[in-house]
């Protein structure tokens, strides 16, 4: 028994309003949104394909499995849906976004580019099928339920927390309160935006896509108004091209780390026409806010690949000049 629009509207009405303060004031936009994260891989076969799908669905093409061994094993009874989150930044997004050096990996999968898919809440949580968590599914403890009494016993003051926890743990799991929605899932029932983290992961995504980004271009965007990123390591913000060099803009590691940092400029016949390789890279120069790697370049289409730990964080055809004909 789904939960009917006056239901959904009100819980909505309450939660804005009560996140609607001077701290965390970005939470009052959650209520109305469901959450899902996606890595890069995955993203583009969603896009390609329009849907969401249930990890049991024979149809699936996970590209990139982010989900740790033995933890996606302990229950099974979440896999015939597609599963979204009340919230951005979980504890499962914490884990798994970014890219981190050799050993950081706590369950051993990681998201080097992320892609966050943002939906509209009144239209899948009063969608015939769907149920939701309590807190997240691979727990044991986490309970389900499809109706408003349900519904109604979620602490939300815990799914919708931020800042320390005050020495109550079970904060955790409850961030990671989950929707269960009926799968497939099309995008076009319930798309609102989708998230990158900076241009050059939009247009990371975009080269990926391709022609089949052409339905959701005006809904891909960089924002960070709903703070639905973590933000912690490091990742490619901007490339341009100039006549004398490659301008790579990075976001640094929280913690000042130097990087393995690779870059690759391929002209139009594949060649590889500039290089840097650095196993021991400042992400942020010492006298200025980006990098220029240095090469002469003609003006011409070329595409760029950057790889950061060995993972691949950037790649997009780029031009420099005027438009050819």
């Amino acid at each position: 028994m789904a939960l009917s629009t006056e239901e959904v509207d009100a819980h909505i009405a309450k939660w804005e309003a009560h996140l609607d303060r001077p701290y965390y004031s970005h939470r009052k936009h959650w209520p109305s949104r469901l959450f899902h994260h996606a890595p890069i891989e995955n993203a583009v076969r969603i896009l390609a394909e329009g849907v969401f799908r249930a990890r049991a669905d024979r149809n699936i093409d996970l590209c990139r499995d982010v989900a740790g061994e033995g933890v996606i094993d302990l229950r099974h009874d979440a896999h015939e849906f597609v599963r979204l989150y009340f919230r951005p930044r979980t504890p499962t997004q914490f884990h798994i976004e970014g890219i981190r050096k050799a050993g950081e990996c706590e369950f051993g999968f990681q998201a080097p580019i992320l892609v966050m898919f943002v939906l509209d809440a009144r239209q899948i949580l009063t969608r015939k099928g769907t149920q939701f968590s309590d807190e997240n599914m691979q727990r044991g403890s986490a309970l389900v339920g499809s109706d408003k009494a349900f519904f109604d016993t979620i602490p939300w003051e815990k799914v919708f927390h931020e800042g320390g926890l005050g020495g109550d743990h079970s904060i955790i799991a409850h961030r990671c309160a989950e929707v269960l929605a009926v799968s497939p899932l099309p995008l076009a029932d319930c798309l609102q935006w989708i998230y990158c983290r900076s241009e050059a992961e939009r247009d990371t995504l975009m080269h990926f896509v391709g022609a089949a980004a052409e339905p959701w271009l005006a809904k891909i965007r960089v924002s960070d108004d709903i703070r639905v990123f973590n933000r912690l390591l490091t990742y490619v913000e901007h490339v341009h091209l100039s006549s004398d060099g490659v301008i790579v803009e990075l976001h640094p590691r929280n913690d000042g780390q130097n990087i393995d940092f690779r870059l690759h400029v391929l002209d139009s016949e594949g060649a590889v026409v500039a290089e840097l390789v650095d196993a021991d890279f400042k992400p942020i120069p010492p006298n200025a806010k980006r990098w220029r790697v240095p090469c002469l370049l003609i003006p011409g289409i070329y595409l760029v690949r950057i790889w950061i730990e060995e993972e691949l964080a950037f790649e997009a055809p780029l031009q420099l000049g005027d438009n050819l004909v």
